[in-house]
C-alpha cells in the first residue's frame, strides 16, 4: 500500500471519529446569527397524550410568534413521533436533533422513552423537558450525575408526589368525608407504579385503614370480571385504581357492568374528554385525579382552555398544560439570556419562576431539575351529560360528588 493511500485512509478514519464524537446538532448555536429558534415537539401522534403535546406546542408557537417572537426571531416547530415506545422515541429524537437541528426538545409522556433518551442528551448537548413522564428515577439521575444529566428537566408532578397527594385524597375525602375504611388497590404493573402502589398501601394502613384487596395486574389483561367479583367478596368500600398504559377502557366497562364499590384515583385515559365515548358512557361516576381542567388554576388557565378548544375542536389533556407552559418558559429564558447555548438555557430554567396555565409559581429544583412543589391534583368525576366535575379539593370544586346509582352504603 502506497504512503499516499495510507495517508488518505488515516485522514478518512480521523474524520469519521470526529463525526461520531462530535455529531452535527443545532445545540449551542449563536443566537445573534440564528434566523429562527428551532424547537422540537416529541410525543406519540396516535395517542391523546401525544396529540395534546403537539397541539399545545402549535398553540404556544402561534401566540409567541404573533407577539413578535423572541427579539424578533420567530419559532419554528418540528414534530417527532415517539409512538410512546423507546426505540421509535430515540429515532424521532435523533431526527429532531441531527436533521431538523432543533435547539430544545419538549414532550414525551412515557417514562420508558425518557429513560432511553437520557444518555443521548449529553451526547448531543440538547436540553429536553418531559411534560408527562412521572418516574422519580428520571430526576434522581440528574441529582446523582448532574454533569451528565443536567440537560434533562421534568415539568410534571412526579410519581412519588402523586402518591402523597393521592393518599391524601383517600384519607381526607374517602375516609374523612365519606367514612369508608376498607380499600381495594387495583394497579397496572408499570414502571412508574413500582414504588407508588406499594407505598400507597403502606400509607393507608399507617392511617389505620384496611387494604382488603391488593393486585398489580399485567398490562395485557382484558377480563376484569373475576377481579371485581373478588373485590366484592372482600367487602371493599372503595377501589383505588392506578392505570395509565393498561386497558383502562375494558377495566372501567367491567366496573360498571359488575357494579362493585365506587372506584377512583388515577386513570390517565379517563382524563381524556373522549373517555365517555370510548367507554360508551360506562365511565359514569368513575373518578380520576387530573392536572388540567377548565378551572382557575391561574388567570391564564381558562382562556388557554377555551382558545385550545376553539382551535382544535377537542379539550386539552394533562400533557397540554405542562407542554404549553414549558415552551413559554424556554422562550422566556432564551429572551432573557439572548442565547441558545445549552448551559445558558439550563441556568435560566434553574432560576425561573413562571406564572403559567398550571399555576402561579412554577419552578424547578436546581439539583434534580424536577418540578418544585406547589402544584395540586384535582379529583374529577364523570357525571350525567358527559360532564367532568371537580369534586376535590374544596377550593377547586365545580360540583359535588355523586355515588354510583347502585351503591347504597
Amino acid at each position: 500500500m502506497s504512503a499516499r493511500k495510507m495517508g488518505w485512509m488515516i485522514l478518512m478514519a480521523f474524520l469519521a471519529v470526529i463525526l461520531v464524537t462530535n455529531p452535527s446538532t443545532a445545540a449551542n448555536r449563536d443566537f445573534n446569527k440564528a434566523d429562527t429558534i428551532r424547537i422540537g415537539s416529541l410525543g406519540p401522534v396516535q395517542l391523546a397524550v401525544g396529540i395534546g403535546i403537539h397541539n399545545a406546542m402549535k398553540l404556544a408557537v402561534e401566540e409567541i410568534n404573533a407577539a413578535g417572537g423572541i427579539h424578533g426571531k420567530k419559532i419554528e416547530l418540528f414534530i417527532g413521533d415517539s409512538e410512546g415506545k423507546p426505540e421509535p422515541g430515540i429515532s424521532a429524537f435523533k431526527k429532531l436533533v441531527l436533521e431538523d437541528k432543533v435547539d430544545v426538545v419538549i414532550g414525551s409522556y412515557s417514562t420508558g422513552v425518557c429513560l432511553a433518551l437520557q444518555p443521548y442528551l449529553p451526547k448531543y448537548q440538547t436540553v429536553f423537558i418531559t411534560t408527562g413522564a412521572a418516574s422519580k428515577t428520571l430526576t434522581d439521575n440528574v441529582a446523582e450525575n448532574y454533569k451528565q444529566n443536567k440537560y434533562f428537566f421534568r415539568f410534571m408532578i412526579n410519581s412519588n408526589r402523586q402518591e402523597e397527594l393521592g393518599a391524601k385524597f383517600l384519607k381526607d375525602f374517602v375516609n374523612g368525608k365519606l367514612g369508608y375504611t376498607k380499600f381495594a388497590i387495583l394497579s397496572e404493573n408499570a414502571k412508574w407504579l413500582h414504588e407508588y402502589t406499594p407505598q400507597l398501601k403502606k400509607d393507608l394502613e399507617a392511617a389505620g385503614l384496611e387494604v382488603v384487596f391488593y393486585e398489580m395486574f399485567d398490562t395485557d389483561v382484558m377480563d376484569f370480571s373475576p377481579t371485581f367479583a373478588s373485590i366484592k367478596a372482600k367487602g371493599a368500600q372503595w377501589i383505588a385504581e392506578l392505570t395509565s398504559h393498561a386497558a383502562s377502557v375494558p377495566l372501567v366497562k367491567a366496573w360498571q357492568d359488575n357494579q362493585p364499590c365506587p372506584m377512583g384515583l388515577v386513570d390517565v385515559k379517563s382524563m381524556d374528554s373522549n373517555f365517555w365515548d370510548m367507554t360508551d358512557g360506562k365511565c359514569l361516576w368513575h373518578m380520576t385525579y387530573n392536572f388540567l381542567v377548565r378551572a382557575p388554576l391561574s388567570d391564564k388557565t381558562v382562556p388557554m382552555w377555551d382558545k385550545y378548544v376553539e382551535k382544535f375542536g377537542v379539550k386539552p389533556v394533562y400533557t397540554t398544560g405542562f407542554t404549553y407552559d414549558s415552551l413559554y418558559m424556554v422562550a422566556e429564558v432564551i429572551k432573557q439570556k439572548k442565547s441558545l447555548k445549552s448551559d445558558d438555557i439550563i441556568k435560566g430554567l434553574e432560576e425561573i419562576t413562571h406564572k403559567g396555565v398550571m399555576g402561579n409559581q412554577i419552578s424547578f429544583d436546581k439539583k434534580t431539575h424536577d418540578t418544585a412543589p406547589g402544584l395540586e391534583l384535582l379529583v374529577v368525576q364523570w357525571q350525567e351529560g358527559k360532564k367532568q366535575v371537580v369534586i376535590y379539593p374544596e377550593a377547586a370544586k365545580t360540583g359535588e360528588y355523586v355515588p354510583p346509582a347502585w351503591w347504597k352504603k
